[in-house]
């Protein structure tokens, strides 16, 4: 089993190797990230980033976010926006070869008075602030996981990030009951379009055909609101994809199990074994004798007894189990009346 492994970890760290090689040689370090407004929740246009120390700076677009290339290190950076409070984020570490992702809510003043007012967070604070502040200024009950806790996860698929949201299970490992109540009583929404039923005989959606990678965040609303489509009484399941990729990617993953009453214990099987039994395949060992291979291509049945018997004899007495280590090799009760042709 080393040497079966051996195989896919030497091309995993062969394939690591020649992507993230690839990716510390050409692409600069790059900070990506959304601007919104803390109460609303809505993208705001035009907020200046500035890079403390340096001379560079972005401005977001019209959907709210930035993007701009810098070399790698700590940052501090400073956000500005007419009418809202200045937000300084500190300890902003930036890494060669892949994007550093920065959302930021932005406050309104306390007071009309446009004065300078400077709010200072931590960089690990911010990132997950989008998504609190969305399910606080909700006017319905809601709960939801956003992409850095699921990067911090092994979850493959959405139905595995479904379980670690407060009040929700999975059914089959790709259904979803919320609250107790079954999948035919809830609806899914991606990017605010309503998806069908993937369940030819019930109405049902599996959540194990969304990669977990391409989920921006998920947000479960619990009870109904005029926005939010009037069929479910369980849960309304919002799942929001992330945007285009900021620079080219590759996911590998390696998993492996094993059973505690089975793995590495000894058990009986049939000889012989072959070299190749372990990844499910033969390596000729058990291939027909070619003398019933030439009587088949006939037609064995015509054959007479001797020449039945003479084909049968050079079948080996294979008949018999031993152990997988091979210290013992117990011969069954049968194995005696199949060695003996005729009988």
């Amino acid at each position: 089993m080393k040497g079966f492994l051996s195989v896919p970890l030497l091309l995993l760290t062969l394939f690591q190797f020649i992507f993230t090689g690839t990716a510390l040689a050409g692409d600069p370090a790059k900070l990506t990230g959304k601007v919104t407004d803390k109460k609303t929740g809505e993208a705001l246009i035009g907020v200046t980033i500035v890079v403390q120390g340096t001379g560079k700076g972005a401005v977001t677009d019209v959907e709210g976010r930035y993007a701009f290339n810098m070399e790698p290190g700590t940052y501090t950076l400073d956000f500005k926006y007419m009418g809202y409070q200045t937000k300084s984020i500190s300890d902003v570490i930036v890494k060669a070869g892949q994007p550093t992702s920065l959302d930021i809510i932005m406050d309104e003043p306390k007071s009309k008075e446009l004065q300078e007012v400077v709010i200072r967070g931590s960089f690990k604070q911010e990132t997950i602030n989008a998504l609190y502040a969305a399910q606080k200024n909700n006017a319905v009950v809601s709960d939801g996981i956003s992409a850095d806790l699921i990067k911090k996860s092994p979850d493959k698929n959405t139905g595995e990030v479904l379980k670690r949201v407060s009040g929700t299970s999975i059914q089959d490992n790709k259904f979803v009951v919320v609250r107790g109540l079954s999948e035919r009583y809830n609806t899914t929404l991606m990017n605010n379009a309503q998806m069908p039923s993937t369940e030819p005989d019930k109405k049902a959606f599996s959540f194990d055909i969304i990669p977990s990678g391409l989920i921006d965040n998920i947000t479960i609303y619990k009870t109904a609101s005029p926005d939010l489509p009037g069929d479910f009484a369980g849960g309304a399941v919002k799942v929001s994809t992330k945007d285009f990729p900021d620079q080219r990617f590759l996911d590998l993953s390696l998993s492996t199990g094993y059973n505690t009453q089975t793995t590495f214990k000894d058990f009986y099987t049939a000889p012989p074994k072959g070299k190749y039994d372990f990844l499910g395949f033969d390596d000729g060992s058990r291939a027909l004798p070619n003398a019933y291979k030439n009587a088949a291509k006939g037609n064995y049945t015509l054959l007479d007894d001797a020449e039945k018997i003479a084909i049968a004899k050079q079948f080996p007495n294979t008949y018999s189990s031993g152990k997988r280590n091979g210290k013992s090799r117990p011969r069954s009760a049968c194995s005696s009346l199949w060695a003996t042709p005729g009988r």
